[in-house]
């Protein structure tokens, strides 16, 4: 099974007829869906910074363009609105589409919103973003949402600002030893796995324009393929997901190892409680 397992409901994604066709003309089985920019029609283009900075720190430097770009737009205020048409579209379309419901720490209400939405859709991701919302890794907030993330049996998926928020997180992930984390764009890789103890964390490849290759490859020589995730960021850069394809079949795995990355690894982490 092949599975995008980070894209957004925007761009080429913004309706179903257009998911259903990306699905198609890509080969995939599923693809994890998350809010993006709700008024967004067209995919973003996106330069291949990685091909030409080759530093792993290149995740945190355009972290700075995100969090300027998503302020001037103020499109993180309508994350309860997106998140309500993607669970629709994931009930809808269960056997294709899986929720990734974005919660905002910050947000006084977030815990009821969860239970709301949980109770309703049985969404089977969660995730949060230091870029759309500048909360600290360490704050309570995050504690208890991850509690509660824990006894649901739902993964975080976690976007993380900084180095110092990404040895925050390090520290985070020591204390849920039993949660399953991903880490988007594998920012922080190399601060992370210096920090953590806890092998439940795995690394989403999307967004190749913020990774170089070596970073790939170094992941591969110290954690294997059995913590790395296939994912696009779609609509955000071109041909993502083709590219990722790409880079995964030339890091020297076997079919096995690359089945994993594709889609294996996701499965089990949906399915490890």
């Amino acid at each position: 099974m092949i599975i995008d397992a980070h894209a957004h409901a925007c761009g080429e994604l913004h309706n179903i007829d257009g998911i259903l066709k990306y699905l198609a003309n890509n080969q995939l089985d599923k693809i994890v869906l998350c809010p993006g920019e709700s008024e967004q029609t067209k995919n973003r283009k996106v330069p291949m910074i990685s091909n030409i900075i080759h530093s792993s720190g290149l995740g945190y430097g355009f972290n700075n363009v995100i969090r300027l770009a998503t302020s001037l737009s103020g499109v993180a205020k309508y994350i309860d609105k997106q998140n309500q048409i993607i669970a629709c579209l994931a009930n809808d379309y269960h056997e294709k589409i899986i929720q990734a419901y974005w919660v905002n720490p910050l947000d006084n209400e977030c815990i009821q919103k969860l239970e709301s939405c949980y109770e309703t859709h049985h969404f089977h991701i969660l995730k949060m973003h230091q870029c759309w919302h500048n909360f600290d890794i360490l704050q309570n907030k995050v504690e208890i949402i991850l509690e509660w993330a824990l006894n649901k049996s739902v993964p975080i998926f976690m976007h993380l600002l900084s180095k110092k928020q990404s040895i925050k997180f390090a520290e985070l992930t020591n204390k849920f030893p039993k949660s399953m984390f991903i880490v988007g764009h594998m920012i922080g890789f190399e601060d992370i796995i210096t920090n953590s103890t806890n092998e439940n964390i795995f690394f989403d490849i999307s967004a190749p324009y913020l990774i170089p290759f070596k970073i790939l490859q170094k992941a591969v020589s110290i954690i294997g393929s059995n913590r790395l995730i296939l994912g696009s960021d779609t609509p955000y850069g071109e041909n993502n997901i083709k590219i990722n394809f790409d880079r995964i079949g030339n890091l020297g795995l076997n079919d096995r190892q690359q089945e994993n990355i594709m889609g294996n690894n996701f499965i089990n982490i949906l399915h490890a409680n």
